[in-house]
């Protein structure tokens, strides 16, 4: 679908143009007839000059005295012509020379308007009337040339024609900007929409016009809607983390009960959903805490948000000495949500300065899209475990221990971004290496 401003653009364009024409048309055509009125009007008072100047003979026909007429009427080929015709005779201006005028013979009291070729093809207006004078019955035709009445009409078009595309591009300037300026509110809100996804307002402004305001409330009251959906989930998420950590602690106590050593089969059986039951619900409660409060859409900025986070891991951490070495792009932002950002780097942050000896490297770059690495100088996985961590079909967090639940989530997160993400051991440190790559947005 074309933009709003090329339709109404367009729409306006195309009236206008169909406006003109047609008034074009309509006063042209106006013009030629107002004008060939006239010029009948004063044929009509010429045939009635010729009709008295026509003087009755005794033998019968008639005389005409030339002398009561326009000498116009006596120049050859002048563009004033007339032809008077009865039983007997017929009379034609000297005008006319060699040419004669085709005329119908009209009733006493008719008359009729016509166009016909005259001499030296000039275009002819005749005007025919029917008389009876003397007891006889004649037809007066006069007729003037047309040439210079439309000369005239042509170049009134010409000149309506310049004149109309004068006012019309004057027309379409002021129509530009006058959508312009009525669709500035569009803009505004496109504004706002781009503010709402990097998190610097809450909500759209339905300060806007009435035909936006439905719009803007709508897309306030899912957002609502969905904040307080996200928030219900993660609240019930860690909320049954929590509910169900008391009874996992007594099925371990009572796992690990000595009564049960005459049963070792039995104790294996119970230890190992056991197992898989803790993993799970630390996960949860993993996420439930680093998610916190989320504004929809939020983007997120390494070089801001990675120095608050690092004071959080060196408070986790307090026991080990932790070294970050940042290699981050001040102005470099993502456009990806923040609490996944966030939650992503989290984990693993928090699972390399749990194994790093102290010294962690943390890579961000923009190539397109984002690509993070982070680095540590711990002890890192052998080759088998780094296999099974990147074969297919396999999970994290049943991988190898110590590198499970944090990589789990990051690879959710990476997941459902459409992402890669990659293992290995750091060439530099000599520990584990964890590489992301996200793909850039679709446009």
């Amino acid at each position: 679908m074309a933009s709003l401003q090329g339709r109404l653009s367009s729409g306006l364009i195309v009236t206008l143009l169909a406006v003109f024409l047609l008034q074009g048309v309509v006063v042209s055509l106006f013009l030629r007839h107002m004008t060939e009125d006239y010029i009948a009007s004063r044929l009509t008072h010429d045939s009635e000059s010729l009709l008295a100047a026509l003087q009755p003979q005794a033998e019968g026909g008639f005389t005409l005295d030339v002398a009561q007429l326009d000498a116009i009427y006596q120049r050859p080929y002048s563009g004033h012509y007339y032809r008077i015709e009865t039983a007997q005779q017929v009379l034609r201006s000297r005008s006319l020379w060699d040419h004669d005028m085709d005329v119908t013979a009209q009733l006493a009291g008719m008359q009729q308007r016509l166009t016909q070729e005259g001499p030296e093809q000039q275009p002819l207006l005749l005007v025919v009337h029917g008389y009876s004078k003397g007891g006889q019955t004649l037809t007066i035709a006069v007729a003037e040339d047309l040439s210079l009445i439309e000369q005239s009409v042509r170049h009134f078009q010409w000149v309506f024609l310049l004149l109309s595309l004068g006012v019309l591009s004057a027309l379409i300037v002021l129509q530009r900007w006058l959508v312009r300026r009525s669709l500035h509110p569009l803009a505004q809100v496109h504004a706002d929409i781009d503010s709402l996804e990097r998190g610097d307002i809450a909500a759209l402004p339905e300060q806007v016009p009435s035909e936006l305001r439905p719009l803007t409330h709508e897309v306030n009251r899912l957002l609502i809607a969905f904040t307080e959906r996200l928030q219900r989930s993660r609240n019930a998420l860690g909320n049954l983390a929590h509910a169900l950590k008391a009874p996992l602690s007594l099925l371990t106590q009572i796992a690990d009960d000595p009564t049960l050593g005459m049963t070792p089969e039995l104790r294996e059986r119970l230890a190992a959903p056991i197992t898989a039951m803790r993993q799970l619900i630390d996960r949860e409660l993993k996420r439930a805490r680093l998610a916190g409060g989320s504004v929809p859409g939020r983007r997120f900025v390494p070089a801001h948000e990675l120095p608050p986070l690092l004071d959080v891991l060196r408070r986790i951490h307090h026991d080990k000495p932790l070294d970050f070495d940042c290699h981050v792009a001040a102005e470099l932002t993502i456009s990806a949500d923040r609490e996944d950002m966030l939650e992503l780097l989290g984990n693993l942050l928090d699972n390399a300065c749990k194994w790093s000896r102290g010294r962690i490297r943390i890579t961000v770059e923009a190539q397109p899209g984002f690509y993070l690495c982070v680095e540590d100088d711990g002890p890192g996985c052998s080759a088998e475990q780094l296999a099974s961590l990147t074969e297919r079909g396999v999970r994290i967090d049943e991988s190898t221990a110590g590198h499970g639940l944090g990589l789990a989530i990051a690879g959710d997160i990476v997941a459902g971004y459409g992402g890669q993400l990659r293992f290995g051991r750091s060439e530099s440190l000599g520990g584990f290496r964890v590489e992301v790559q996200l793909p850039p947005p679709q446009a």
